[in-house]
């Protein structure tokens, strides 16, 4: 900015930011299920999340007991 001016930084920026949109826009799943199967077989059984069943699915959510999503 100092050198070039205020307008060729805020274009530099734009332009960027575009290109940003641009790589999200190809690299993002198109197709992102909004649930997953999985395990977690660092719980017992008997915790109320599992509920007796090691493999289950609900709506994604990162918490305490997901700190991550693994990909199908």
């Amino acid at each position: 900015m100092t050198a070039f001016g205020t307008a060729p930084a805020l274009a530099a920026l734009a332009a960027l930011a575009g290109m940003g949109i641009l790589l999200a826009r190809a690299l993002w799943p198109r197709k992102d299920a909004e649930t997953l199967e999985h395990t977690h077989d660092d719980l017992p059984l008997d915790h109320p999340h599992v509920a007796g069943r090691r493999t289950h699915s609900h709506p994604f959510v990162i918490d305490d007991l997901h700190r991550h999503w693994r990909r199908p």
